[in-house]
């Protein structure tokens, strides 16, 4: 924990850290540079659309360390826009300890006073009548435009807990919805033991629930349109419209 904190205080002070991070750790935080990116861009370019609603929910699966709901925050309170967080309980917990020590606290944006404009659904991914459940009872609706983002997750599910997963995603979602999702590819060469479930084509597996491709790209060819070179081909990342 003190090492992420000393790289993010020198990110954040636009310092070069370079130096000391192994070759093959740089590639990797190159990647997810790209990655969060292309995915902040979509989520900015979503949430701004004409809609016939002023509210509009942003739902970030698996959770973790993602820092959205401060970094965006300008954005999500602009939009209308409730945002849930979902993941294990004990993950979410020590992330609402890990970054209050780091001077964000969830407690100014998760308070009465703010409108609970941020939610953290606290729930197990891989058992879908759970986290569904959780998610409304936290005040998801199932009739509000959403906008899912999946990022660095579906890999690490069994093709049927995938195909689980996006069936009960599918039937939360109002029309309009737009799912925004990362995907490893089966011939990546950075693919562990963790990885279960791999796509070549994201959209084959998503268009049979519903969702038209919007845009599919991979990490490298993102990377290029934004200056940002040797980004792989082995990642991608896709934007899914439901339209049924």
């Amino acid at each position: 924990l003190s090492f992420s904190r000393a790289v993010l205080f020198l990110v954040v002070r636009n310092q070069r850290v370079s130096w000391f991070i192994p070759t093959e750790i740089q590639q990797t935080m190159l990647i997810i540079s790209i990655r969060t990116r292309y995915l902040d861009d979509q989520i900015n370019s979503v949430l701004r659309q004409e809609r016939n609603t002023d509210q509009q929910q942003l739902v970030i699966v698996g959770a973790g360390l993602d820092a959205r709901v401060f970094r965006m925050q300008s954005l999500l309170n602009s939009t209308g826009t409730t945002t849930f967080e979902i993941d294990f309980p004990n993950m979410l917990v020590a992330k609402r300890e890990i970054f209050a020590a780091s001077g964000f606290s969830y407690k100014d944006i998760m308070s009465k006073e703010r409108g609970y404009t941020v939610r953290h659904v606290e729930s197990d991914l891989t058992v879908p009548n759970l986290w569904r459940e959780e998610l409304i009872r936290q005040g998801f609706d199932p009739s509000q435009r959403t906008v899912w983002l999946i990022e660095g997750f579906t890999g690490y599910l069994t093709n049927p807990e995938l195909d689980i997963f996006l069936k009960t995603l599918t039937k939360l979602s109002a029309q309009s919805s737009v799912l925004l999702s990362t995907w490893i590819e089966s011939d990546s060469p950075t693919k562990t033991s963790m990885h279960r479930s791999f796509a070549n084509d994201p959209s084959s597996i998503v268009e049979p629930f519903g969702w038209s491709e919007i845009d599919v790209q991979s990490v490298h060819s993102a990377g290029d349109r934004m200056g940002r070179k040797g980004g792989s081909d082995h990642f991608t990342m896709s934007c899914h419209e439901k339209k049924m």
